[in-house]
């Protein structure tokens, strides 16, 4: 092996070690990602992050919506469930609980903030959008699995999987999908 192919090797090699790059995604792009610990929950879909080097982020979970907890709740949003008083109540008692679900399963954690190929790094008010791992699980499948949330439909390699996940939460009236009519 050459001098050149031993130094891409190598930095291949400590790029892995450091942690910088993820597990392969379904197009076999490799998912950029970084070890934090989780320091607060803002919200149902929303949490304050430490990475090692000490630098915090606030990162918006990519691809989930949880009913507003600190705005108006939009029923509109969310398929299937009245824009009526007894709806907008039922989506803010979920947004709740989805906000003590994340403060309950994520705050003092380490996980994993992991970026999609696809996403875009950013979102509005310069928030990481992320998927958030937790003990080997994903954080953002498990509030579509539970009914603490709907998918945030956008560009992202996960859309058709959360897609699934969010239909069986609705059929089986999980969750704040008890609020449709």
């Amino acid at each position: 092996m050459n001098r050149r192919a031993l130094a891409a090797l190598a930095v291949v090699a400590l790029v892995a070690s450091a942690g910088c790059v993820g597990p392969l995604t379904g197009d076999q792009q490799p998912a950029e990602s970084r070890n934090a610990t989780v320091v607060g929950a803002v919200d149902g879909d929303t949490v304050d992050v430490r990475f090692a080097d000490g630098t915090k982020e606030r990162v918006r979970l990519l691809g989930v919506d949880t009913p507003e907890v600190h705005a108006d709740v939009s029923a509109g949003e969310f398929e299937g469930v009245p824009n009526t008083e007894a709806g907008r109540s039922c989506l803010r008692s979920w947004g709740e609980r989805a906000s003590g679900y994340a403060t309950e399963r994520l705050s003092g954690e380490s996980v994993t903030v992991e970026f999609d190929a696809e996403s875009d790094r950013r979102g509005g008010y310069d928030r990481l959008l992320a998927y958030v791992i937790v003990e080997d699980q994903s954080f953002n499948r498990a509030l579509l699995a539970n009914g603490y949330a709907r998918l945030y439909d956008s560009d992202f390699t996960q859309r058709d999987n959360y897609a699934a996940i969010e239909q069986r939460a609705r059929e089986n009236g999980t969750g704040l999908w008890t609020c449709a009519s």
